[in-house]
C-alpha cells in the first residue's frame, strides 16, 4: 500500500476509510524526530499532536482526502525564539498547504497545457477538483518561483521541424528536468544565455563549434566535456568509417 503515500518514509498508513464519493486516509507521521523551521535544531520533545486535512491524487478515479496526525515539538536550542514548532513533512505538503505536494504539481500541469475552464473541466473528470482560478493560481505560483541554480548543465539541439528549423534544450542533469528551450542553436543565444543564468560550473554538449563558442563566452569558468551518448555516437562513427574504407582491402 506504499504506492498510497506522498512520502512511505515520512508518512504510515493507520486507517482506510471508502465512501461513495471518495476515499479517506488516515496517517500518520513515522519520523521519531523534528527539525526547528527557525534554528535547524533536531528535537524529540513531543509538546502535543493535531491533525492536518489534506487533498491528494485520485485513486481510481475517486477523490482521495488525507486525516494527517502530525505532532508539535519543543525547539531544544534554547538560544532559538521559537519554543514550539509544528513538524514540516517538505516532500509531502507544504507548510499551511491544503493540497499535497504531487497534487499541486499534477493541477500546475494541467493549467499550463488547458488553462482555467478547460482545465477545469478535466480536472472535475479526473477527480482532482480544481477550479479554474486554482489551475491559474497555480499557473502564477510556478511562473513566479525563483528558478534553483544549474550547476551541471546540458546543452544540445532539437528539432521544431526536422531538417529545416532547430533550437537548444537546455537541461538541468543534477535535477534532471528540462529548464528551457531557445529559439535556434546559435552560439550567441547560449551565450546570452548563461550571461543570465550565473553560477554553471560544468556544461555537457555535442561537437558543435558554435556551442563551444557559445559556452566558451558566456561561462569562461565552465568545463566543457561531452556527454555519455555523444561520445558513444562518435565511438560508433568513427568504427564505421574505419570498417567502410577497410572494406575494400578484405
Amino acid at each position: 500500500m506504499k504506492f498510497l503515500l506522498a512520502d512511505p518514509v515520512a508518512l504510515k498508513l493507520a486507517k482506510i476509510i471508502p465512501q461513495a464519493s471518495e476515499i479517506t486516509l488516515v496517517v500518520e507521521t513515522a519520523q521519531n524526530k523534528a527539525v526547528c523551521p527557525n534554528c535547524q535544531t533536531s528535537s524529540s520533545r513531543l509538546h502535543s499532536r493535531y491533525e492536518r486535512r489534506l487533498a491528494d491524487l485520485p485513486l481510481a478515479g475517486t477523490a482521495v482526502r488525507l486525516r494527517l496526525q502530525t505532532r508539535k515539538f519543543f525547539c531544544s536550542n534554547e538560544d532559538c525564539h521559537r519554543r514550539i514548532f509544528c513538524e514540516r513533512l517538505p516532500a509531502v505538503v507544504a507548510p499551511y498547504g491544503r493540497r499535497t505536494l504531487r497534487l499541486n504539481e499534477a493541477l500546475t500541469v494541467i493549467g499550463f497545457a488547458l488553462g482555467g475552464n478547460a482545465g477545469a473541466r478535466v480536472s472535475r473528470r479526473l477527480a482532482l477538483g480544481a477550479s479554474a482560478d486554482t489551475l491559474l493560481r497555480r499557473v502564477r505560483s510556478a511562473a513566479t518561483t525563483p528558478k534553483p541554480t544549474v550547476r551541471v548543465l546540458g546543452v544540445d539541439d532539437w528539432a521544431l521541424r526536422r531538417r529545416e528549423r532547430y533550437g537548444t534544450i537546455l537541461v538541468d542533469l543534477e535535477r534532471k528536468r528540462t529548464i528551457d528551450l531557445l529559439p535556434d542553436r546559435e552560439g550567441s543565444t547560449v551565450e546570452n544565455w548563461l550571461k543570465a543564468n550565473p553560477g554553471v560550473e560544468i556544461v555537457t554538449r555535442d561537437r558543435s563549434a558554435a556551442y563551444a563558442e557559445g559556452i566558451g563566452k558566456g561561462a569562461p569558468s565552465a568545463v566543457q566535456v561531452s556527454d555519455r551518448w555523444h561520445l558513444l555516437t562518435n565511438l560508433t562513427d568513427a568504427v564505421e568509417r574505419v570498417l567502410n574504407s577497410r572494406q575494400s582491402q578484405v
